[in-house]
């Protein structure tokens, strides 16, 4: 599991965390005239090494290095990733090419400074960074108007083609392409080579022709595609803490973060709060955060802020399910239609996030210091910092947020992940259904059961029955009708998405993370799950870390065709073989917190009696079986 105490904002954390779903490529140099080298042409360890993966995985793609003339190099699959590395700095030619002839299909110079001008863990490379190379503009729209989303709808379409030609996948499903030599080679079929005019005018078609059947795919099943990737892209954990690690000397883009506070603009009363938000696959984040609100003790020092936690109980802002968060296009948070967490009915007193930019792919940053850092310039632009707002009666408080996006997602391997869609026929496993048992460590707490359904699309809503108790919580495999309504007529929650699926001999798994924000989640309001990280609650981290360890449903049996007994478990990502614990968990910070306040002696106001259950529902464990309603379907 990758640890992270508070905020993932150290660069061995985010190295970790932002690498964590594919491997590295080798590092080899043969001579230039014998073709393609290696997928890097540094040690992706090296400070001044850039690694990428590519958003679209597709191996055996060729680039060049501007730093590196005598050598070329070819992208490498390597788990649930497809990657390559050049200097950082450098511009990176793409291109598909084969040894043996000299037709090819110019994919324009990328800037790597313009993905980022620092190194921060693997960079994602979609194809509208590679089509804003050819075309020298970013896209300013998402439609076939513009002329730099063309041409990524028309590369989209080729590696879509070329993946049906090859038995990798269906048109409209993501899936790996392979560009094996051999077939580079017959490029020589084709009568020129391509440039970006040809995207833009379509002729790529029939000059492609010859070596791709393009009519096995539409330009319409292309587009979304490429709407898929973005969403793809933009999908993470977003966190946004309160303490900083012990060992500052390991941060860098968040060293000093101002974290998520603010200030009354009548008052001496402060707002001090934390987030923990998930981008799905469809583009909806959703998540919950923790405020204290209140004046700090009067003191000199800059932590006096940190008080309000010693001062005040904790206050539960509720992210429900929206697509204001960050823009896949525009890569920023939009004034117009903010983030908001609501606190209670009064929509008036949400907090509203309003402003920020994700940079270098994986920061929001709200100073000056932390944005030249990030930028690695002596210029600021303070129209891209993180800002947000709340009205609190007749108060007003306005504030800034740092914070960190770790954990990308990747594509759904179709071996594992088999829907109606993405199997010719034969057997397919999703939509999912699945009951999870939640156990407390506290033995007080009564199980409660949560239905939940994996759906096509990879993310994860409830599947909660018409007739749920407190403890029982089971579905009866219903299906939506009206929204998030079901057929049952319940209203369900969306509450997570897969991370990747894992097809070995020995794995044959996908991830889960979920975020229980609701009320309406009652004893488990607050559980965070499958989050893949160690989380602190206190300045004294070694003795106030929860885990929220990384989560599988394993499907081995399920997908095995000869077994008598279908079914499914749940584990943590520990080998079985390694003698660790495999047992999954979940932790809860709202539960954490409010049982620090619980522990202070005469605090007043004196805590709840609501306050004291919720301090003992602070972690447990995890279970997972099939529902009854469930059964594997047949195509």
């Amino acid at each position: 599991m990758k640890n992270k105490i508070l905020m993932a904002t150290t660069l061995t954390t985010l190295v970790s965390a932002l690498s964590g779903c594919g491997g590295e490529g080798g590092n080899i140099y043969l001579d230039p005239n014998e073709g393609v080298t290696a997928s890097t042409s540094c040690k992706t360890s090296s400070d001044n090494c850039q690694g990428f993966y590519l958003v679209y995985p597709v191996s055996g793609l060729n680039f060049d290095c501007s730093s590196n003339k005598n050598n070329h190099f070819v992208t490498v699959k390597g788990g649930n990733s497809v990657t390559g590395a050049c200097q950082l700095g450098d511009t990176i030619t793409f291109s598909i090419k084969g040894q043996t002839t000299d037709k090819q299909i110019n994919l324009g110079s990328l800037d790597l400074k313009t993905i980022s001008p620092i190194k921060v863990g693997d960079q994602p490379l979609s194809l509208i960074d590679i089509a804003t190379a050819m075309t020298g503009k970013a896209p300013t729209t998402l439609n076939l108007q513009d002329d730099t989303i063309k041409v990524a709808t028309a590369l989209v379409r080729v590696f879509q083609a070329v993946g049906i030609q090859e038995d990798h996948n269906v048109a409209g499903d993501l899936q790996p392409v392979s560009l094996n030599e051999d077939y580079k080679n017959d490029l020589s079929k084709i009568t020129r080579s391509l440039t970006v005019s040809d995207f833009i005018d379509g002729s790529y078609e029939t000059v492609l022709s010859p070596w791709v059947d393009l009519s096995k795919v539409s330009q319409a099943q292309a587009f979304d595609v490429l709407k898929t990737m973005m969403n793809l892209q933009n999908a993470g954990i977003f966190n946004a803490e309160i303490f900083t690690p012990t060992s500052v000397s390991e941060i860098l883009v968040l060293k000093n973060a101002s974290g998520f506070r603010g200030q009354s603009t009548t008052t001496q009363s402060q707002i001090l709060a934390n987030m923990y938000l998930l981008t799905d696959r469809q583009g909806y984040t959703l998540g919950y955060g923790l405020q204290w609100r209140g004046k700090p003790d009067e003191s000199t020092s800059e932590l006096a802020y940190l008080t309000l936690i010693r001062k005040y109980a904790p206050t539960k802002m509720t992210g429900q399910a929206q697509k204001t968060w960050i823009d896949p296009l525009s890569k920023a948070l939009s004034s117009a239609q903010p983030f908001r967490f609501s606190l209670n009915s009064n929509s008036n007193e949400d907090l509203k996030i309003f402003q920020g930019k994700l940079l270098d792919n994986y920061v929001i940053v709200s100073t000056d210091t932390l944005y030249k850092r990030a930028m690695n310039t002596d210029t600021v632009d303070t129209s891209v910092y993180g800002n947000w707002t709340q009205q609190v009666g007749t108060e007003t408080f306005n504030g800034k947020i740092d914070l960190a996006k770790i954990y990308p997602i990747s594509y759904l391997d179709k071996d594992v992940f088999k829907t109606s869609k993405n199997v010719t026929s034969g057997q397919y496993i999703f939509p999912l259904y699945a009951t999870l048992t939640f156990k407390f460590n506290d033995t007080s707490v009564p199980d409660v059961k949560l239905g939940i359904v994996i759906d096509e699309n990879g993310d994860i809503r409830t599947d909660i029955g018409p007739n749920a108790t407190t403890t029982d919580m089971s579905g009866t495999c219903g299906t939506l009708i009206n929204g998030m309504q079901d057929n049952n007529g319940v209203t369900q929650y969306r509450v997570g998405t897969t991370g990747a699926a894992n097809s070995t001999s020995s794995d044959q798994s996908i991830t889960i993370r979920m975020i229980l924000s609701d009320a309406k989640f009652g004893l488990l309001e607050g559980a965070l799950l499958g989050l893949n990280q160690n989380l602190s609650v206190s300045t004294d981290a070694a003795n106030a870390v929860l885990s929220s360890g990384g989560v599988k449903i394993n499907l081995g049996n399920l997908l095995n065709t000869n077994s008598n007994s279908r079914s499914i478990s749940v584990s943590n990502f520990n080998d079985p073989s390694s003698g660790l614990s495999t047992a999954a968990n979940w932790a809860n910070t709202y539960a954490a917190y409010q049982k620090i306040y619980n522990s202070i002696t005469n605090i007043q106001p004196a805590p709840t009696a609501d306050q004291i259950e919720l301090a003992k529902r602070v972690s447990g464990t995890l279970t997972a079986e099939l529902p009854n309603c469930y059964s594997v379907k047949n195509k």
